[in-house]
């Protein structure tokens, strides 16, 4: 399962890195002269010309390094100064490198370098209040981040719902047994989980379309067959109480050829009646393409009944 990594970046060494090797990317070339050839396949795989670097020292008695240890790809790290935290990244691959260690940050006052090394992408700005992560966790009110840290499945299962912060790109490595399991117990949870999904979108679906074979998606104002749109939750059904989940101002129809994933995962949000698109740096040609057509439309399903749930779906992907 996927974990969150907390990384204070407030000192000046730590801010100093963070501008150098994750706000300005680091080189591919400089990297390739350091590792090893597997891991520069696996680089170049991931990376067009620039890396996202973090690392690590070894720590007392090799603290740092054993929790270093537990990271995986798929892993997400909070970046956290200022009672904030300020950023979110996902780690892509990891290598133990003394020598680009050094020559990318060089030697603390301890004569250590931040030899455990990983690399991140989808780097995204945050602004959360260190108050509502604590709540969100589970931790006192008065709570700093101190200290690198990998936190527990528990604790991480619980931001990743509060934030939505887990990546789709960057998936953990799973071994064949694990899948295995996986398989035989989605097995039996589809059963439950397609039947009644059916039977909620059969009922959201005759509010919303009652006996039209035709319907418009909310976000593109497409004709569309109605069999290619999804009677959609602007505010995100597991963020909902159960009088949200039955309001059927918060369920508008989506188009399943783009319209519903964007929206879904924050490449849409809808401010003040129009919609705007949100362009991530490793969308695609066609991606930015199908944005630029939907960027600055009206949403004309918008108005004073639905407007606290895109407030809601706006603010939740942090496009304030």
């Amino acid at each position: 399962m996927n974990k969150i990594i907390l990384q204070p970046a407030g000192s000046a060494s730590a801010k100093s890195h963070y501008i150098d090797t994750i706000e300005n990317p680091v080189d591919i070339n400089l990297i390739a002269e350091y590792v090893e050839i597997v891991d520069l396949d696996i680089l170049k795989q991931i990376y067009n010309k620039e890396a996202h670097v973090w690392g690590v020292t070894p720590g007392t008695k090799l603290l740092n390094k054993n929790k270093w240890d537990k990271i995986e790809k798929g892993d997400t790290v909070l970046f956290a100064r200022n009672n904030h935290i300020i950023s979110s990244a996902t780690v892509t691959h990891k290598i133990h490198n003394l020598d680009l260690a050094l020559e990318l940050w060089g030697l603390d006052e301890k004569n250590e370098t931040w030899e455990y090394i990983f690399f991140v992408d989808e780097i995204k700005t945050l602004n959360i209040p260190y108050l509502i992560f604590n709540r969100a966790v589970g931790y006192e009110d008065n709570y700093i981040i101190q200290g690198f840290n990998v936190l527990d499945e528990d604790k991480s299962s619980k931001i990743f719902e509060s934030f939505n912060l887990i990546s789709n790109i960057h998936l953990p490595e799973i071994n064949e047994y694990d899948y295995e399991q996986t398989f035989i117990e989605l097995e039996e949870l589809d059963k439950t989980r397609e039947t009644l999904t059916r039977k909620e979108q059969s009922y959201l679906r005759k509010k919303i379309f009652n006996y039209k074979t035709i319907s418009e998606c909310s976000i593109c104002d497409k004709k569309i067959n109605i069999e290619f749109l999804v009677c959609a939750h602007i505010k995100k059904r597991s963020k909902c109480n159960d009088e949200e989940k039955r309001n059927m101002h918060n369920v508008t129809p989506m188009c399943k050829f783009g319209c519903d994933e964007l929206f879904e995962r924050g490449y849409i949000v809808v401010e003040k009646g129009k919609i705007k698109a949100i362009k991530k740096n490793n969308s695609t040609e066609f991606v930015n393409n199908y944005l630029n057509k939907i960027n600055g439309k009206i949403c004309n399903i918008y108005n004073q009944n639905n407007e606290q749930f895109f407030k809601w779906h706006k603010e939740f992907h942090n496009n304030l």
